[in-house]
């Protein structure tokens, strides 16, 4: 899988080697087999609020969103498991970083967790119910022990 790792904002410094190699090592880990290209972008608080309230109906900020799009058919010539899956997993570093310093954690760690996070999301996994919520914090947890 190919991936691409950006920001699109200048308020928050984002390290983006950092947060690429701890991608890889989470898609490894996950043993992601897709083909296609996963982008992971970094925007501004306005630009999340708006995408937040566009596709999910919520007027507020949110720190995570991920997208998941059909995968494209395999090239002629090719096998039917090449077919391209892509992605977007959209991260607001101003929510990261406000978490972080009320939470008195690292924001390079809150940062990893959320692209963890939309990673997790961006796999299928839900968060809306509290046993849901233990399975991916416990996933996010030791992905973030051993990514970072």
């Amino acid at each position: 899988m190919r991936l691409s790792v950006v920001n699109r904002q200048t308020r928050e410094a984002v390290p983006l080697a950092w947060v690429e190699a701890a991608t890889r090592c989470a898609v490894r880990r996950l043993n992601v087999k897709a083909s296609g290209t996963l982008a992971v972008t970094f925007i501004d608080r306005r630009t999340m609020m708006q995408l937040n309230r566009r596709f999910l109906q919520h007027h507020r900020l949110t720190d995570v969103l991920s997208f998941r799009y059909p995968p494209h058919p395999a090239r002629p010539g090719h096998r039917a498991r090449e077919a391209s899956v892509e992605g977007e997993i959209l991260i607001a570093p101003a929510a990261a970083r406000a978490y972080a310093k009320a939470h008195g954690i690292a924001y390079r760690h809150e940062l990893a967790r959320y692209v963890i996070h939309g990673l997790l999301h961006w796999l299928g996994y839900e968060d809306r119910t509290p046993s849901q919520q233990r399975k991916m914090r416990w996933l996010e947890d030791k992905l973030l022990e051993a990514c970072t």
